[in-house]
């Protein structure tokens, strides 16, 4: 598909504000910021956005940007214009509002160079007219500046162009086209020269409301967000803005953001130059050494519940965690006690004081100095950061926690206590009052009127809003402030100084580290502030105030696990995270919940996405507009809807039923419909009952209408739709149908019904589009049914019903009975209605079935299979009976369906194939070898064709009755025997082939899921990692997850049977059931039923508390509760250097009152555990093997219950604090009332509770994702509504699969991502990172290294950006990046993601999820460099592992035993080659080659280690004989030193003598 090139404006800049016409001072001080090169679709708002980070610029609000024509280049100036305006303006003199002089009062903030000068009483401000709009179709006229002038327009225009704050730069093209400015196109770019025009800033008069977004932003700034650009382009692009000055460019380069496109080259020359370095000197200097006492398998680490180097491990980085435990070892008792973190920490924790207050403190006395001397000091000190070259983690950590303190400025901006301005000032032109606390403590009162602020004369005691003596006037409050005190201006001296080497730390940590280890050290860093620069796609955000997970600045879904936010040894500083903000307080208290009020209020949502989606589709750049407006849209309704819920949670708005029950309310906010998801009675037409089925049913319209939305076809309509689960409860959140709320007359139903007691309708077009769209692409069948669906006692219970009070004269009985003998030919769900609106589309409402119910959940004496009932055991968890009202809603998955189909049409298929065989033969046998039955043969073989011709149509006709009811075993269904005898019998069909479905499913292809799974190392297949992944990979064969119930019992079938081929010994089969799939099933199925569970208590709590959620949590992740006794021992020990406060502590936090009643007090966990097995037995018919309430130890040891809380939490949105957790051991749960009765995980290890959400226009299978009130739908992954995206991705994996084109295939992947980011404005979405996955792979398999890793990295920084850290598509990118650097040969590199690799599977998947194969290849690293003792032991890692396949076993076992040899181990290495032999005996059998060559190894090794014993006895015996000689000698020594002792004992006698 031919993409049309990319367009883009070059050369246009920025003026500073526009000054009155006879002031030369402020002329002077005029400056340009030349933009980079521009789109013509780049939106207005984003020049705005760009201009608010530039010295001089960024404190500006209340402004237009008008298009004005230079008549020469402008030259990059710095942008805060006092620079110059210090040096000419000591002549100059101004007067202030007050009358008073500017020339002496003013010298010394000139001098400081803070105040922006073309913001004072020489700007000229706007006037309220009307201007034209770069929307208009017609070239416009321009005004001139000549030369950086700052003067009024030319010619005295009196109408200007200004740019359309909701618009764009396409009318700008047409302009420059037409004065004959079009660029060549160069590499599919075209640039074209813009340098003729600029943007000039012209100043504009407030308003209340705009008096207070300006606050805000002078509150943002001086909270940490000081500005530090002074241009807007890079050091590439000025260089080539100078050249366009100095001649004609003759190739343009535009530099692009390296995310624009699947693979960049811009890192292949310095790859290649790391490739071609000698591996020989990296693989023996530089292989990571481990301690003797690590555990290389993360066993134990797992085990014990070690949280707080989770990421590090995750993400590969491995030896800072080893050399933060060795520089503890001597400050801790026991390894691991303290957190890694904390080490990081060490010059900055001292007891307990407060880093924050320490450095405002420090800040404080600095801006009480008066003197330059220390003014110039405390410059020196924020700009003290000279870090260059590489600095290291902790160090810029550490630095960029400095830096971003010193940017934030204690002083406080409020509106006064005596705002608002009464009415006589109103009419002077007051518009607000404004306090400002200075640094230092001064207090200083500010007027805010239409031209700016200028300080006033009131104190806190008295009012006085008149100008004071020195009124410091200026447009912009910042000004304002800055003038009056000098306290302020040191501070923002060096908060801008601080700022800007904010800037060039992080752009210097950026060139120096690869992407994973950016995120990682934005994720998990102690410091609570370091978040600025590291948002996604976002500008740098000001530091908060209040406690904001690190991690959430880099991964889209929030994490369920969160690093320590601040620590003391370990532990959190609860009081000192939280800091005072005038600007949250008062958004606040202001917010209004999602009504856009500068918007005009609400919106109306519905009229926004239908006119969308009616947005042309003629050209691609039509249909890009469509897709980026629906997206939009789409992101925003989703806020909307979820700002709503929380202000339903709130309180803050009022339903519109009052006089019902709580349960039954119903709300209306913005437009949005909020109901919840629950059973509340007979007043509609409805299947099911129960407030169970009421949530799936919910759940599997949110469903069908994504389908419909993806589908995206034209005639039927589709409400916006978004459900938020939060706190247990369900809401759907709808957008509302034209003139539903407004009478049955605004709005007519044209089919089926709403009311129960009212017919079925079937409008003709409706009908015709539902089988367009159901029965042809859906394969839903169209059916006769009863006009009056419900049965005749279904319709005395409702005419009894109290929701029906009896109205005479609507209905009579005769007319009742009379639609009860009519029947109607109806395509759909039952109880799906569409709604003619009052704007004249047809609403398509409750479409809650596209395919059959499931068989297999139906009772046998209701019509279903009896398999399920045939198959249950008898347990006391598991029902006896499937009458159940939630089965009611339990439907077959498309996958399914269309696997049958294709199974009858391959069946089919075959039938015709034989048939045409036994024609052919038939015929060949009819004309045999005479030549004189040429004529008749020829004959006869027309007649072959035409009959093959009939086949084919039959085929096809038989594929078109592939299609199904959806209608069948509906419960309360009127029976249509008497109506229409054809169409029961057709119903009868329906029921028939929905059960042969069901028996399909469970006969065929769970058996078959099973047998993947036991052979899926012998095909190369993956085995699901965790519960998401496990979802996903059972609903690719048309599996619902009810189901893990019978693969559970199916593998532990096949468990079985290995325990009993292993007890034969004879025979083996090769491979073995992975331990890992039942393990893998079980907790899949706790956490969903435990999520269950859970929401029934937050329910029965009313408000649900961190207690209850903390006790849950350890009564599931425990095996028994502490006896009093234990945990008075266990509190006794503590040190509260685990990341827990003290019993005290913890009590202080809270108010507790005596005597509340509080269900989790009740609760212990052998309760718990019941009501979780119930729930399994229920929904799964399913008895746990591996968890539960007493379990053997055996059982115990396979239980994985840090993937059980993981899943739990990121299931219920749960949040927890990262530190370490005894799992699996003793618990401690309710009954005293505390705050802190809980053990392992206490109610202040609770982080948050995340509301769930599902949208209706999200990408296919995504379900329920963590959001945050806060953030927003960021979380979601909205689906690309553009069909090019699909087609090109296709056509690009068609190519790849076959392995032709692959250039062309490649390029179709990068133009598949740059569609999509130009849609989604972000490079953060599964479809982006599928491209960049294809193209790592394709460029791999070229052999093309460099290009595949650059593809791969960017593959895994958006796979953790969109799932986290540890989430399967984060394992599979690290698994791709260590396999193409092992292939580069970077070993350590590629040891450090295979170590990530090891990590995430022993966390997320358990011990036996096997991967004895990563470990051997990193003991063949090992081997080649000559440590063979680092070999050995991941060779014996490798050994402990089952594998699926046995044979791995026999090559691990081998060359665990060829390394024993190297070490002259040779006794070691033949009991190792003996098991290898053992196994290839049973394997084989004795006469296989394999058998008979470990035969011969065991017996060479059986050889050395006899020759070793011989060498060794015989230097034993020889060491014994040199022993004996010596000893001999020594005593022969001895008797001679006795014997010449004696003779000179006699020779001194006699001398003596």
């Amino acid at each position: 598909m031919d993409i049309p090139p990319e367009i883009f404006l070059k050369g246009l800049t920025i003026l500073s504000p526009r000054q009155k016409k006879d002031d030369a001072k402020q002329s002077a001080a005029a400056v340009s910021v030349p933009l980079p090169p521009l789109r013509p679709e780049e939106p207005v708002a984003s020049i705005r956005s760009a201009i608010s980070e530039i010295i001089g610029f960024a404190h500006l609000t209340k402004y237009r940007l008008i298009l004005e024509r230079t008549t020469t280049t402008t030259e990059s100036t710095a942008a805060n214009g006092s620079k110059k305006s210090s040096k000419n303006n000591g002549a100059a003199t101004n007067k202030n509002l007050n009358g008073s002089s500017s020339n002496g009062e003013h010298k010394e903030w000139e001098a400081d160079n803070v105040v922006s000068t073309y913001t004072l009483d020489g700007a000229e401000m706007a006037t309220d007219k009307l201007v034209q709009s770069l929307k208009l179709g017609r070239a416009p006229e321009v005004s001139v500046v000549q030369d950086n002038s700052t003067t009024t327009p030319a010619n005295g225009q009196d109408e200007e162009l200004e740019l359309d704050d909701y618009g764009d730069l396409s009318t700008l093209l047409e302009v420059l086209e037409k004065e004959g400015k079009v660029g060549e196109p160069i590499d599919h770019k075209i640039i074209v020269d813009a340098s003729n025009f600029a943007f000039r800033v012209v100043l504009e008069r407030y308003d209340a409301a705009s008096i207070r977004d300006h606050m805000v932003r002078v509150r943002q700034l001086l909270e940490g967000n000081a500005p530090h650009l002074v241009t807007l382009m890079g050091d590439e692009e000025v260089v080539e803005v100078k050249e366009v000055v100095e001649k004609k460019e003759e190739q343009i380069v535009v530099k692009k953001d390296g995310s624009d496109n699947g693979v960049g080259g811009g890192d292949d020359k310095e790859n290649g130059a790391t490739a071609e370095e000698p591996k020989e000197n990296e693989t023996q200097i530089e292989l990571p050494n481990y301690p003797s006492d690590y555990d290389l398998s993360f066993g134990e680490q797992i085990k014990s519940g070690d949280l707080s180097t989770f990421f590090y491990l995750a993400c590969g980085d491995e030896q800072t965690v080893i050399n933060a435990k060795g520089n503890n070892a001597g400050r801790q008792n026991g390894a691991g006690s303290k957190s890694t973190d904390d080490s990081w920490m060490d010059n900055n924790n001292h007891g307990k004081e407060n880093k924050k207050s320490k450095a405002n403190k420090k800040k404080s006395k600095a801006n009480k100095n008066k003197s330059n001397g220390e003014t110039a000091a405390s410059n020196g000190a924020a700009g003290a950061y000279v870090m260059k070259g590489n600095p290291s983690f902790v160090e810029a950590e550490r630095s960029l926690y400095e830096l971003n303190e010193a940017t934030c400025i204690l002083c406080t901006v409020r509106h006064s206590g005596y705002h608002p301005p009464p009415a006589n000032r109103r009419t002077l032109g007051d518009l607000a009052y404004i306090e400002c606390i200075l640094p230092g403590g001064s207090t200083m009162h500010i007027t805010a009127f239409p031209r700016g602020f200028y300080v006033n004369r009131s104190t806190s005691s008295s009012f006085n809003p008149a100008p004071a003596k020195e009124a410091c006037y200026s447009q912009a409050l910042l000004d304002c402030l800055l003038q009056h005190s000098k306290s302020l201006r040191e501070a923002w001296l060096i908060a801008q100084t601080a700022s800007k080497n904010r800037a060039e730390l992080i752009r210097e940590t950026a060139m120096t580290e690869d992407s994973i280890t950016s995120l990682l050290r934005s994720a998990v860093s102690v410091f609570p502030n370091n978040n600025s620069g590291t948002s996604i796609g976002g500008p740098l955000t000001p530091a908060p105030s209040t406690f904001t997970p690190r991690i959430d600045s880099v991964v889209q879904t929030p994490s369920w696990l969160v690093p320590l936010p601040s620590t003391n040894e370990g532990t959190w500083q609860h009081d000192k995270i939280h800091g005072s903000n005038e600007n949250r307080t008062e958004e606040d208290l202001m917010s209004s919940y999602g009504v856009e009020m500068k918007l005009g209020g609400m919106r109306d949502w519905n009229e926004e996405i239908q006119a969308a989606r009616e947005m042309p589709t003629d050209t691609l750049t039509e249909r890009l507009e469509r897709a980026k407006f629906i997206h939009k849209i789409m992101s925003e309704f989703g806020d909307a809807a979820l700002l709503g819920v929380k202000a339903i949670f709130d309180g803050f708005i009022t339903p519109m039923n009052t006089h019902e029950p709580s349960r039954s309310h119903v709300y209306l906010h913005n437009n949005i419909f909020f109901s919840r998801a629950i059973d509340i009675g007979m007043d509609t037409f409805k299947i099911y009952k129960g407030d169970n089925a009421a949530r799936k049913s919910a759940s599997r319209d949110t469903t069908n209408i994504n389908l419909l939305h993806r589908l995206d076809k034209a005639g039927l309509h589709t409400l916006g739709m978004v459900i938020v689960e939060y706190m247990g409860v369900r809401v759907v959140c709808q957008s509302v149908i034209p003139g539903i709320l407004h009478g049955e007359k605004s709005h007519t139903l044209t089919y089926g019904t709403i009311d129960a007691r009212n017919p079925l309708k079937r409008d003709d077009d409706v009908h015709k589009l539902a089988e367009e769209i159901f029965g042809e692409i859906c394969c839903v069948a169209t059916r006769t049914v009863p006009t009056t669906p419900l049965t005749d006692e279904r319709m005395e219970a409702l005419k009894n019903s109290p929701v029906y009070p009896t109205q005479e004269g609507k209905k009579d009985d005769d007319k009742k009975e009379e639609d009860g003998k009519k029947t109607v030919e109806f395509c759909g769900p039952i109880e799906m209605k569409a709604i003619l609106g009052s704007d004249k589309r047809k609403y398509l409402l409750d479409c809650t079935r596209l395919t059959p119910r499931d068989a297999n959940w139906i009772s046998k004496e209701s019509g279903g299979t009896g398999l399920l009932e045939a198959d249950a055991k008898q347990h006391n968890s598991i029902p006896s009976t499937l009458d159940d009202d939630d089965w009611v809603t339990s439907v077959l998955r498309p996958e399914l369906v269309s696997s049958y189909a294709e199974m009858k049409v391959g069946k089919h298929l075959s039938k015709i194939i034989k048939e045409d065989e036994d024609l052919l033969k038939g015929e060949s046998a009819a004309t045999g070898d005479d030549p004189s039955a040429d004529n008749e043969a020829e004959s006869k073989a027309k007649k072959l064709a035409e009959k093959r011709a009939k086949i084919e149509k039959a085929e096809k006709e038989y594929i078109k009755t592939l299609k199904y009811n959806v209608n069948v075993f509906i419960p309360d269904m009127r029976s249509i025997e008497d109506l229409d005898k054809d169409a029961h019998e057709q119903l009868q069909k329906d029921e028939e082939e929905v059960r042969n479905i069901a028996r399909y499913l469970f006969e065929t292809v769970l058996p078959k899921v099973t047998t993947t799974i036991r052979i899926s190392s012998e095909h190369g297949l993956m085995i699901p990692l965790e519960g998401g992944s496990l979802t996903e990979f059972i609903h690719q064969y048309g599996i619902n997850c009810r189901y893990l119930g019978r693969l559970a019992e199916l593998a532990a079938e096949e468990e079985a049977k290995d325990i009993a081929d292993e007890k034969v010994g004879v025979n083996l089969p090769r491979q073995r059931m992975p331990l890992c799939w039942l393990e893998l099933l079980e907790c899949e199925m706790v956490a969903r039923a435990a999520k269950h569970v859970l929401n029934s208590y937050m329910i029965e709590e009313g408000v649900p508390s961190a207690k209850l959620l903390a006790s849950f949590l350890s009564a599931v992740i425990s095996t028994d509760e502490e006896s009093a006794s234990e945990t008075e021992l266990r509190m006794s020990k503590s040190n509260h250097s685990q990341g827990t406060l003290s019993e005290d502590d913890t009590n202080a936090l809270v108010m507790m009152i005596d005597g509340d009643d509080d269900p989790a007090d009740q609760r212990g966990r052998s309760e718990i555990w019941s009501d979780i097995e119930r729930e399994v037995g229920r929904r799964f018919r399913y008895s746990l093997s591996l968890y539960g309430k007493t379990k053997s130890n055996e059982s115990r040891g396979r239980a994985l219950y840090l993937s059980l809380v993981r899943r739990i939490c990121q299931r219920s949105g749960i949040r927890l604090v990262g530190k370490r957790y005894d799992l699996g051991g003793k618990c401690l749960i309710g009954g005293s009332g505390r705050l802190t009765a809980s053990y392992p995980i206490a109610p202040t290890d609770i982080v948050d509770i995340l509301p769930l959400v599902k949208h209706g226009a999200s990408v296919a299978n995504e379900s329920f994702v963590p959001c945050s009130f806060s953030g927003g739908l960021g979380s979601l992954s909205l689906h690309v509504l553009l069909n090019d995206v699909k087609v090109i991705y296709d056509a690009a994996h068609t190519r790849l699969s076959q392995g032709v084109e692959v250039p062309i295939a490649l390029e179709y992947l990068n133009e598949t991502a740059a569609l999509c980011q130009r849609v989604l404005e972000t490079t953060v979405h599964p479809q982006i990172q599928k491209c960049l996955k294809l193209t790592a792979t394709a460029y791999a398999n070229s052999k093309d290294l460099d290009l595949a890793l650059v593809a791969a990295e960017k593959c895994l920084t958006v796979s953790v950006a969109l799932n986290g850290f540890d989430s399967s598509e984060a394992y599979n990118a690290h698994l791709a990046m260590s396999d193409i650097f092992f292939a580069q040969g970077k070993i350590v590199e590629g040891m450090k993601h295979y170590r990530a690799v090891l990590f995430l599977a022993e966390a997320m998947a358990g011990p036996n999820y096997s991967h004895a194969a990563l470990y051997f290849n990193i003991g063949r690293q090992y081997v080649e460099a000559g440590r063979h003792e680092d070999a050995l032991r991941f060779y014996e890692v490798a050994t402990k592992k089952r594998n699926q396949d046995r044979v791995i076993d026999g090559v691990i076992a081998r060359h665990y035993a060829l390394a024993l040899v190297r070490l002259e181990r040779f006794k070691e290495a033949f009991d190792c080659e003996k098991n290898t032999f053992s196994l290839y005996s049973a394997l084989y059998g004795e006469d296989h080659d394999r058998t008979k060559e470990s035969a011969k190894y065991m017996k060479h090794f059986m050889t050395l280690a006899i020759q070793q014993g011989k060498l060794q006895q015989q230097k034993d015996k020889d060491t014994a004989k040199s022993s004996a000689a010596d000893a001999i000698a020594k005593q022969l020594l001895a008797a001679e030193d006795a014997r010449a002792a004696k003779k000179n004992k006699k020779a001194n006698k006699r001398r003596t003598k």
